[in-house]
């Protein structure tokens, strides 16, 4: 099997149309039809179904383009390096993460140019819903979400979870306590985040709080802590947050408690499932070190 026969395989089996994948190729009709007989011969049964009229996948194709795509898109994807490489060239990595990840995002720059010299970070801030259109547009290379919702195009690598804090003005009564829980956050006009922003972050919160069986109050939502941490030295409310926004930070005025029945949320680096590329594994290795090796709060906060 060569990469041209593999190439016609991949056309067809995208358009499901002999002539169509011939002008995709840049090859006759008969050339492709040839090419992916030759493979088929190699590999011992057929990979399509032809009539007059329609040209299917048959089983063995279906299994086969499950393991060929991937592996033709690592292919490509090493040669465009190795171009890029031989002409000097970067390889920018546009990644996509939370208003407010705190600013040791910028630690991964150097370390992912130790690993990749030719790669240069370029960080982007969006909610997680934002983030997963524009890597599926490919306005992305990758994410850093929250409990991201599961698309097809995507694949997704755990990076752990967070748990939910409180932060108050340092005179407020939960202040001295530390800890706190739920139900006495219900109690409490509450300052969160928009759904439009983090979704599933949000329903997460509002599904631990609707199983109290009491009731509660959202009074304001804002994106990034800046704006969450003003509301609440205004006086508006309690702030509701997952800790990586906050463990790093020192306020003056502020504290963090932690809710001891509050829920967890998952933290996930995302990117296409067709974007076989080096640089996005080593870029998710390192973070996967950050939010496992380092320090808490310091690797807790890469993932926003």
């Amino acid at each position: 099997m060569d990469l041209r026969q593999l190439e016609c395989f991949l056309a067809v089996a995208d358009t499901l149309h002999f002539g169509r994948a011939a002008e995709r190729v840049h090859l006759s009709q008969s050339a492709v039809s040839e090419a992916v007989r030759r493979l088929e011969r190699e590999l011992g049964g057929p990979l399509f179904a032809r009539t007059t009229r329609t040209v299917t996948l048959t089983p063995l194709g279906r299994a086969f383009l499950d393991r060929a795509g991937p592996a033709y898109a690592q292919v490509e994807d090493a040669y465009r390096a190795g171009r890029r490489l031989a002409r000097g060239e970067r390889t920018t990595i546009r990644l996509g993460h939370a208003m407010d990840p705190g600013d040791h995002l910028l630690g991964l720059v150097p370390e992912l140019r130790a690993c990749c010299p030719d790669a240069v970070l370029t960080l982007h801030p969006l909610g997680t819903a934002a983030q997963l259109d524009a890597i599926e547009r490919r306005r992305l290379d990758a994410g850093l979400c929250w409990l991201p919702e599961r698309r097809d195009a995507l694949e997704y690598v755990d990076l752990g979870s967070a748990p939910l804090v409180a932060v108050v003005p340092v005179d407020h009564p939960l202040a001295g306590d530390g800890r706190t829980t739920l139900r006495r956050l219900a109690d409490e006009p509450l300052i969160g985040w928009p759904r439009a922003v983090h979704p599933q972050l949000y329903d997460t919160f509002r599904e631990s709080m609707d199983a109290l069986d009491a009731s509660w109050s959202l009074v304001g939502v804002t994106v990034g802590f800046q704006n969450v941490a003003s509301r609440v030295l205004a006086g508006q409310g309690v702030g509701v947050v997952p800790e990586p926004v906050t463990d790093t930070r020192s306020v003056p005025g502020l504290a963090f408690v932690e809710v001891d029945d509050g829920p967890r949320f998952g933290r996930f680096g995302v990117r296409r499932c067709d974007a076989a590329d080096r640089v996005l594994d080593v870029l998710f290795d390192l973070v996967r070190r950050r939010v496992a090796g380092a320090p808490r709060g310091l690797a807790e906060t890469v993932a926003g």
